[in-house]
């Protein structure tokens, strides 16, 4: 067990540097403030999905309808009960914090609060699976940080909705990292075709391909007015 905590704490070595990194988008006190506190809400995240898991799945068994047909059923817990309750409570979560500093909010800070709220359910859920999975796996959930992916195309779509006042992209926000999610999931489920195997291995690489390219997009607007100025400076303004 000492083995397996020790390779836990080595898997959050990446996370650690990415939300420091993050963390550092702007010398503003409330700002590191928000991203420390972001970070701790993993814990309250995953206890809400838990909570909402285990109501939705009560439902569903009421329902029947997944006795019936064993591909409805992964559908439905994969699309729904993992996808959809996951993103949206890491998204409601991100969204307190932008609602909360609305006034100074800039498109960065979008992508950092997503992501970091992203990163802290990962890291809590994370202690979960080292007891029911192996130390390569461990290693691996760690160092691709899949719930981050997400979180950063959430950000991404959501700030560029806030900017341009259109509520297509602030859907898509949130519509993509669900459909993603509940793709990857159901792609590992039992006794499918061979086909579902490819498509793990290459949302991985995008997700992942992607989670990279945006390390360096963030790195490179940090001094674009475009993504470091307030969303809404008319409430900056207001409030001064």
């Amino acid at each position: 067990m000492a083995i397996m905590v020790l390779v836990l704490l080595a898997s959050f070595i990446p996370s650690v540097l990415l939300f420091l990194f993050l963390r550092k988008n702007k010398d503003d006190g409330d700002y590191r403030k928000s991203c420390d506190k972001l970070l701790w809400q993993g814990v309250l995240i995953a206890t809400a999905v838990g909570l909402a898991d285990a109501a939705v799945v009560l439902l569903w068994r009421l329902t029947g309808i997944g006795e019936k047909n064993r591909i409805v059923d992964l559908l439905f817990r994969t699309f729904v009960v993992n996808a959809t309750v996951e993103e949206t409570m890491k998204f409601l979560t991100g969204k307190k914090f932008i609602k909360k500093d609305l006034a100074k909010v800039s498109r960065l800070d979008v992508i950092a609060y997503m992501a970091i709220a992203a990163m802290g359910f990962g890291l809590f859920e994370d202690i979960f699976y080292m007891f029911q999975t192996n130390i390569g796996q461990i290693l691996v959930r760690g160092f691709l940080m899949g719930h981050v992916g997400y979180g950063m195309i959430m950000g991404r779509l959501y700030g560029k909705g806030m900017k341009e006042g259109k509520t297509l992209y602030k859907v898509l926000g949130i519509l993509i990292p669900i459909l993603l999610h509940g793709l990857y999931n159901f792609s590992l489920g039992e006794d499918l075709p061979e086909v579902f195997n490819f498509v793990v291995v290459t949302e991985t690489f995008i997700v992942t391909a992607y989670l990279i390219y945006s390390i360096f997009f963030i790195r490179k607007k940090r001094n674009d007015p475009e993504f470091t100025d307030p969303i809404y400076p008319e409430k900056k303004a207001l409030s001064e």
